[in-house]
């Protein structure tokens, strides 16, 4: 491992951001969602589309502070390799996570 702190500070803020996730769907998403979906088949689809887009907004903070961590130890090119592969691996890592909390 090249940047043990790194990996282990992307841990970190995944387990934040699948918490944070768990608890926006538990108490808020459905403040969102019209009445005229609060019964319907529909409901399940928006909850899942509300996940994604705030799952999208956590990992886009967190891909803006890995460029800033990166910025200082290595070259441009190789510093948006590193956090695009991270961002790659979150966002699927989230992905999974919100489509099997929501269905389950």
């Amino acid at each position: 491992m090249k940047r043990p702190v790194y990996t282990i500070f992307n841990v970190i803020y995944q387990i934040i951001i699948c918490w944070l996730l768990v608890f926006l769907n538990a108490y808020y998403n459905d403040l969102i969602i019209p009445e005229s979906l609060a019964r319907s088949s529909g409901r399940i689809g928006m909850k899942i589309l509300i996940a994604l887009a705030e799952s999208l907004l956590f990992i886009l903070i967190t891909y803006v502070i890995n460029r800033a961590v990166l910025s200082d130890l290595e070259d441009k090119e190789s510093q948006k390799s590193v956090a695009n592969k991270t961002g790659k691996v979150q966002i699927t890592i989230t992905v999974f996570f919100i489509v099997s909390t929501t269905l389950s």
